[in-house]
């Protein structure tokens, strides 16, 4: 839904509770307690017709008889309420609610979340077990133990394991800035949470443990907003689900719910742990330390094993030994009075906590290392709590990013309350370190793919999809579920992807001909709707080099078919030229509709035996040329595709535009619910659809596009532009691939347009900043930029831009203007503006408004004329315009 109203919830002034009495663990009562003991200053009012006070707390017998209409009321007990009693609360005027029983009959996760669009109530639960804020001394939980202050939020569905988490950071001193147990998210989600705790400033990272998720949408736009600033680490169960019976092509047979989990999180870039013990350390490195650029890490040990295992961890994980420089390794050398110290650092087992900190020292100063894992096996020689203080006090001063790993269980406990006291991130084993390190360069490399700018695509292919339309309609109309090969391959071809010609006949004497017309030697393969796999019957015979032998493969074929099926149906043949490409790989790729994530896109390699070799990733539409060389990247087969010996590179940029227009055709076309392209041949010449199966369906939907779990580029928004002198320009979103014309378009504004535009002297933004601008979410904001051939090489260029960013609640679009200086007077602002003012409308938000300096005459009298009022902040020399759409 939104954030509305989760300020009520998560930080009320006053709290009314049902359900409490005073029977011993009487969750209400508990409720009550955790409220008084972590500090509340606001009026709890328990809600009882049996107790006159409750801990102490004096009661009242109806909600009618409050005497102030509370921020927050909180359901305990066994059950929850009626729909007849949410809807008196409702029209009362209540705003947030927390469910913490068990849905009734009549109150089931449709009843709660019309409730909450109809009164604009934001509601926890049901099942939840509360929300801790100690920050803000709110504890309105059921929750056994409080929880000290921190930076980290959690979340999670699972009531056990909110329990499981909180004892354990309360025995390690790790501290929450949230800790909210969401329970079955029939209103409030992961999406609106995350998206609360993104702007958050007291939030440093976000732990997440998730059964599953509703609002697909609202999710991956909240979490992609959201990882760009702070990590967040997710911890997904139910990992083998198993497949849909619907599904009967490769793709939905290998495109497992999981595994689209995996490429959910990888695009929203966020961080997945597998185990408990992952999540604890996550949640232990993030609580201590802060991302670091770099993943080189140095290790210091008091033993050569400690060294070694932690090595083989950090180079299985992907992660890299830092080189140290001739000086480092001289001064370590010096230092310790020996000449065989590198990386990793062993101190030997005598070594004191002195050692540890001049280590600390030297390393800490180098410039080849990015963070420091300090290890320690208790023994005879070493102090093992001394060694801890003294890296501990030398933290203080050196402030360094470090982890730490006291092996052992008795002799370390002094050792690592001593690290957990001065906030030092400390591990119970070399591969849990390595672990909670990579977390953290994970983290950093992720930051730099969600701001990668995309290649423009090879080939700009404009699709036919009026084409696609009418095979797609006429299909349907014949009742066909699945359509003909010859079919598919129009649809591909419509997109620009290369296919085999296919011809279709009926006989042997037809095939014969067809056959002698494209030349030997020839492919012949069944046309059967009732066969789903052409191999399960031998039904494709390759190689054929004369009309004798193509009649007997018909022959053969017939036969096969219907002892495999007596009952199928043979609609034809088809017959095509034999392809022969030398050093081609066979590689197949597809698409399904997950029931959370709505279509996904599959690659990896093909062949009859495609789901045997399972080697295949799994990516979310739409896809650009990043996002498909990173698909293509994680699979095994991507190594072959590089070349080898005398086997050539694939033309890569013809394997990623077949992707992408893959992917476009899975999102201009909702009636497609499964397609296979297996095999592809690739090879350096290029990348060619040799077999294909669509299934289609009758889309019902009124939104079919919703069905996407990231919003498209809206392509209907684009629309030609004359300005004043007669020049054509294209008005359109802006997109990933256009920050290079966009930094060529800041260079051509003027010093003052630039000071109108940004309140202040900007003459080049960075490459992040610039990043933010061009790669949007089109179902938060939006940015439209105006484009046409420059004079010198018909290259497009950008003329100006206008943007949105809509609040997560949708009532306020806030705008940003742009013209290059050398166009003023041709309309085109004008012509930006009122196209964001009519885009914003049609998303239904209520304000449009923008801040102009008050010295910038020509915008405020334009907006003047356009209809908006004005409001001058005189202090800083600025007008507030705003426009009631």
């Amino acid at each position: 839904m939104s954030i509305r109203n989760l300020q009520k919830m998560f930080s009320p002034s006053s709290i009314c509770i049902f359900g409490a009495n005073n029977e011993e663990k009487n969750s209400g009562q508990i409720v009550i307690q955790n409220l008084i003991s972590s500090g509340f200053k606001g009026p709890i009012m328990p809600i009882s017709d049996k107790d006159r006070a409750i801990a102490g707390i004096l009661s009242y017998k109806t909600f009618d008889d409050l005497p102030l209409l509370p921020d927050l009321v909180i359901f305990c007990g066994p059950s929850n309420p009626s729909e007849e009693t949410l809807n008196q609360l409702g029209d009362k005027g209540l705003k947030a609610l927390i469910l913490m029983g068990h849905c009734g009959e009549n109150l089931c996760a449709q009843t709660i979340k019309k409730l909450s669009q109809t009164h604009g109530m934001r509601i926890l639960g049901p099942n939840s077990m509360g929300a801790m804020i100690p920050g803000k001394n709110f504890n309105a939980s059921t929750m056994h133990l409080p929880v000290k202050a921190g930076k980290i939020a959690y979340i999670s569905q699972s009531s056990s394991m909110s329990s499981t988490v909180l004892d354990w950071a309360n025995a390690h001193g790790v501290g929450f800035s949230h800790f909210i147990s969401l329970g079955n998210c029939s209103d409030v989600d992961y999406g609106d949470i995350i998206d609360y705790l993104g702007s958050d400033p007291f939030t440093r990272a976000i732990l997440i443990y998730m059964e599953s998720i509703n609002e697909r949408r609202n999710f991956m736009s909240a979490a992609r907003a959201s990882a760009r600033n702070k990590p967040i680490l997710v911890m997904k169960t139910g990992k083998h689900e198993a497949v849909s019976v619907m599904t009967q092509s490769h793709t939905g047979a290998m495109a497992g719910s999981d595994l689209v989990y995996d490429a959910a999180f990888k695009r929203a870039g966020m961080l997945r742990v597998n185990s408990i013990a992952e999540l604890f350390a996550g949640a232990n490195t993030l609580s201590s330390i802060r991302p670091f650029n770099g993943k080189r890490l140095a290790i210091v040990s008091n033993g050569g094993g400690l060294n070694i295992i932690a090595s083989d961890h950090l180079l299985d994980q992907g992660g890299q030994l830092a080189e140290l420089s001739d000086d480092t390794i001289a001064t370590l050398q010096k230092a310790f009075s020996n000449n065989q110290i590198t990386n990793p650092v062993d101190l030997g087992l005598n070594c004191t906590g002195e050692d540890y900190a001049k280590a600390y020292e030297i390393l800490k100063s180098s410039k080849e290392v990015d963070c420091i894992l300090f290890q320690h096996s208790p023994n005879t020689y070493s102090d093992t709590t001394q060694c801890a203080q003294k890296l501990a006090a030398a933290h203080k001063s050196l402030k360094g990013q470090i982890l730490t790993c006291w092996m052992g269980e008795k002799t370390i406990e002094q050792a690592r309350r001593c690290f957990e006291e001065n906030a030092i991130p400390t591990y119970s084993s070399p591969r849990m370190a390595i672990t909670a390190f990579m977390h953290i360069v994970h983290y950093k490399e992720n930051q730099v793919t969600l701001m990668e700018t995309p290649e423009r695509v090879p080939a700009e292919i404009k699709p036919a999809r009026k084409t696609v339309r009418s095979i797609i309609d006429a299909a349907l109309k014949r009742g066909e579920s699945w359509l003909k090969e010859s079919d598919a391959k129009q649809i591909l071809s419509a997109y620009g992807i290369e296919t085999v010609e296919t011809h279709i006949v009926h006989c042997a004497d037809e095939a014969e001909r067809t056959a002698e017309e494209i030349g030997f030697p020839v492919v012949v393969k069944v046309m059967s709707a009732d066969i789903i796999h052409k191999s399960d019957v031998q039904g494709v015979m390759l190689n054929l080099t004369s009309p004798q032998a193509v009649s007997s493969a018909i022959e053969d074929i017939t036969q096969r078919t219907h002892t495999f099926k007596p009952d199928a149906v043979i609609d034809g043949f088809i017959v095509q030229k034999m392809v022969h490409l030398p050093h081609a790989h066979e590689l197949i790729a597809g698409m399904t509709n997950d029931p959370v994530f709505g279509p996904v896109i599959l690659f990896g390699e093909g062949g009859t035996a495609t789901e045997v070799i399972a080697d295949h990733a799994i990516a979310l539409p739409p896809l650009n040329m990043g996002l498909a060389k990173d698909l293509i990247s994680r699979t095994k087969i991507s190594k072959l595709l590089d070349g080898f010996r005398d086997h050539p590179e694939i033309n890569k940029n013809a394997l990623c535009q077949l992707l992408i227009e893959l992917s476009e055709i899975c999102i201009d076309f909702p009636e497609i619910q499964e397609l296979d392209i297996n095999p592809i041949f690739s090879s350096k010449e290029g990348a060619l659809a040799v077999d294909t199966r669509m299934r289609i369906q009758k889309c019902t939907e009124s939104h079919p596009n919703r069905r996407l779990a990231i919003r498209s580029y809206p392509a209907y928004l684009e629309e030609e532009f004359i300005l004043r002198n007669g020049r054509k320009t294209i008005i359109r979103p802006i997109r990933p691939e256009d920050e290079p014309a966009h930094n060529e378009f800041m260079s051509k504004v003027s010093a003052q347009d630039i000071r109108f535009r940004f309140f202040g002297s900007v003459r080049e933004l960075p490459h992040s900043e610039m990043a933010r601008l061009t790669q949007i979410d089109y179902d938060r904001e939006m940015a439209f930029i105006a484009q046409a051939p420059n004079e010198e090489d018909g290259q497009m260029e950008t003329l100006g831009v206008v943007r949105t960013g809509t609040d997560p609640n949708n009532e306020e679009a806030e705008y940003a203007i742009l013209v290059r200086s050398d166009l003023k007077g041709q309309k085109l602002g004008w012509k930006l503006l009122n196209k964001m003012i009519e885009y914003t409308r049609t998303r239904g938000t209520t304000y449009f408004a923008g801040q102009i300096l008050r010295e910038n005459r020509t915008m405020i009298d334009m907006v003047k004329a356009m209809g908006f009022e004005t409001h001058t902040i005189m202090d800083e020399d600025i007008v507030e315009v705003k426009l009631k759409l």
